[in-house]
C-alpha cells in the first residue's frame, strides 16, 4: 500500500469555467512508516513505566503529576486517576520536606539533575510511605 499526500487545485478554461483538477501527489509511504514506529516505540516505552517495579512520577513545569505509574499507584493507594493533575508536592508529600522536593524539582526543571533524593508520600488515609 502506497500512501500519498494530494495537493489539488480547479483547472479552469480560458473564461474561468471549472473544467477539472490538477493534482501534484507526492508518495509519503515512508514518512507514514516512520509515523507508526514512532507511535509503537512510545507505546512500549509508556508499558515500561507502567509496568516498573518502581515508583515513577513525573510532573509539568507547574508541579502538577502527569506521569504516575503502577507501583507510584500501589505503594501510595492514589490511582492515577486521583493522582494525575494534583500538586505532588503540596498533596502527596510530608510538609517538612516540601520546600526540599520543591528545590530538586526546581532545579530538574532547569536541566539540574538530582540522584538517589530520598522523601516521604502520604497516602489517602495520611499514611506515611518512606
Amino acid at each position: 500500500l502506497i500512501q500519498v499526500l494530494l495537493n489539488a487545485t480547479t483547472r479552469k478554461d480560458v473564461t474561468g469555467i471549472p473544467v477539472g483538477v490538477i493534482g501534484v501527489g507526492q508518495d509519503i509511504t515512508e514518512r507514514k512508516e516512520i509515523e507508526i514506529q514512532k507511535v509503537q516505540v512510545a507505546q512500549e516505552l509508556q508499558a515500561f513505566i507502567d509496568t516498573a517495579n518502581a515508583p515513577i512520577l513525573g510532573i509539568d513545569s507547574e508541579g502538577k503529576v502527569n506521569v504516575w505509574n503502577n507501583k507510584a499507584a500501589q505503594i501510595t493507594g492514589f490511582s492515577h486517576s486521583e493522582a494525575v493533575g494534583r500538586d505532588l508536592v503540596r498533596e502527596f508529600v510530608t510538609e517538612e520536606y516540601w520546600s526540599s522536593v520543591q528545590g530538586v524539582l526546581d532545579l530538574a526543571l532547569q536541566g539540574v539533575e538530582t540522584a538517589n533524593f530520598e522523601f516521604p508520600l502520604f497516602t489517602p488515609d495520611n499514611r506515611r510511605v518512606e
